[in-house]
């Protein structure tokens, strides 16, 4: 078994905070402006009693500390769970132990006098993992072409993050954010509807998982513009299951390089609908 071998460098515990000048930095680079993030009423009336931060903004650090402690070879995985926003400005520890072929971690709360009794905001592993590339049925759509400008930006955006595999997650995220996240809302509202009574309301999106799987071998190369010219990610129609008043499910994002699996970014998304269901 791969354990504590693999680490570059044990990461010491980790505090991180997140105030509004980087949750605005971070819907400006991205578009995420879900008003969870900005609005209390909203927030409120979502169940949360505080504004919370962007899940993938609290990522950054963390995925930054675990390549930086785990040294990359073949395929990389980076996988969370989030289990309980994080209010802004509210101090959180990111903590790792050795595991598997990597790390495993928790980002959780300072309050609690045992790690056991403290609020756990993220659980996650990094290691290596196998090629994703069989979990693709049938025929990849054919992908949108990667703008170059928007990784340019993100560097300009976070010029401290060095992996580019962070960068390009980061992208193909807000990509998906900005201009698909409609298609997935659009088919939680008609999947609602459908077992519902009523017209579905006060719907809210929230991200409830996050992994990014990647070739390191293509992200340690060095870097080749014709190569990156290449790029494209696609979106493949996810499975949505309901829940009570929940609709969710796991949105694949490949990324291929002249059409090879580089990268799969998998979304956990839950659509919560405020609406009655009829007998």
């Amino acid at each position: 078994m791969q354990t504590a071998q693999r680490l570059a460098a044990a990461p010491a515990p980790l505090t991180l905070s997140f105030g509004m000048p980087a949750v605005e930095q971070w819907a400006q680079f991205s578009s995420d402006r879900n008003p969870i993030h900005f609005d209390l009423a909203h927030a409120r009336a979502a169940g949360l009693d505080a504004l919370i931060v962007h899940g993938m903004l609290a990522m950054m650090p963390m995925k930054e500390a675990a390549a930086q402690a785990v040294a990359p070879d073949g395929w990389m995985k980076f996988r969370t769970l989030l289990r309980n926003p994080i209010a802004h400005d509210r101090d959180v520890v990111f903590t790792t132990r050795p595991a598997a072929g990597g790390i495993a971690f928790r980002l959780h709360g300072m309050d609690g006098k045992a790690a056991a009794g403290k609020l756990e905001h993220f659980r996650g592993t990094y290691g290596r993992a196998g090629d994703p590339s069989g979990q693709l049925q049938g025929d990849t759509p054919r992908g949108k072409p990667l703008e170059r400008a928007h990784l340019d930006r993100f560097f300009a955006t976070y010029p401290h993050v060095r992996a580019r595999w962070i960068a390009l997650d980061a992208v193909v995220f807000s990509e998906f954010m900005r201009s698909r996240l409609h298609v997935l809302e659009r088919l939680a509202h008609a999947h609602m509807l459908r077992l519902s009574g009523g017209a579905p309301a006060s719907r809210v999106v929230v991200q409830s998982s996050h992994t990014v799987t990647f070739d390191a071998a293509f992200f340690e190369a060095s870097p080749a513009a014709d190569q990156w010219k290449q790029l494209t990610h696609a979106l493949l129609t996810p499975e949505l299951l309901a829940s009570g008043n929940q609709v969710g499910g796991v949105v694949a994002l490949p990324v291929l390089c002249a059409g090879r699996l580089v990268m799969l970014v998998e979304v956990g998304l839950v659509a919560r609908f405020d609406t009655e269901f009829s007998n």
